[in-house]
């Protein structure tokens, strides 16, 4: 396991919050204005398309890494004979990502350039809800070393899925899943306390 999962899975919740919303609440604190006067966005960072971009693409690599260093972990916690295939996981990762780098582009009147973009589009979606639901599904898998139904794992996927408000729950239940993986050894380290 490399030190960027290690950080992702020892890290407190308020961490995570501040780590996958912090530059979307340092935007509205620029925002803000001391005259209380609210600034636009770009009155307050300037009309920089490039800046949005940056700034969307950060929060999606912060919340993607997130992502995959809690669906391997909780992955490989679970049984043996429960785990779900990773390859698949890791493609949607992939493809999210790559999908949130690609350029917009006005598709016009080409039906057929629409079409890709259509399906294009509803193929990452799937691939989003997919990610949310592997990553709930191995927390369930991974707390009670049984099969996850529905009922099961309904909490824990609208949790994930509304993050900014489910990461007070679900990485505190994350956290400590982890520090049952560590060996008494490392478990006494000063790094992992």
């Amino acid at each position: 396991m490399n030190s960027l999962a290690r950080f992702f899975l020892r890290a407190k919740h308020w961490q995570i919050f501040l780590l996958l919303f912090g530059p979307m609440i340092f935007v509205l604190a620029i925002t803000y204005h001391p005259d209380w006067k609210i600034l636009s966005f770009t009155e307050a960072i300037g009309s920089s398309e490039l800046t949005w971009k940056l700034l969307f693409f950060l929060c999606m690599c912060c919340n993607l890494a997130w992502m995959w260093a809690t669906g391997e972990f909780l992955n490989s916690f679970a049984s043996v004979a429960q785990r779900k295939r990773i390859g698949f996981f890791r493609f949607c990762l992939l493809l999210v990502l790559c999908y949130s780098i690609l350029p917009e582009k006005d598709f016009g009147s080409n039906r057929w350039e629409l079409n890709f973009s259509a399906l294009l589009l509803a193929f990452v979606t799937y691939c989003s809800f997919y990610l949310v639901y592997f990553v709930s599904k191995s927390l369930v898998m991974a707390e009670t070393s049984k099969p996850a139904s529905f009922l099961d794992l309904a909490g824990p996927f609208l949790r994930v899925w509304f993050l900014p408000v489910g990461i007070w729950t679900i990485q505190p239940r994350i956290n400590e899943l982890y520090e049952k993986s560590l060996s008494p050894a490392e478990t006494n380290r000063p790094e992992s306390q």
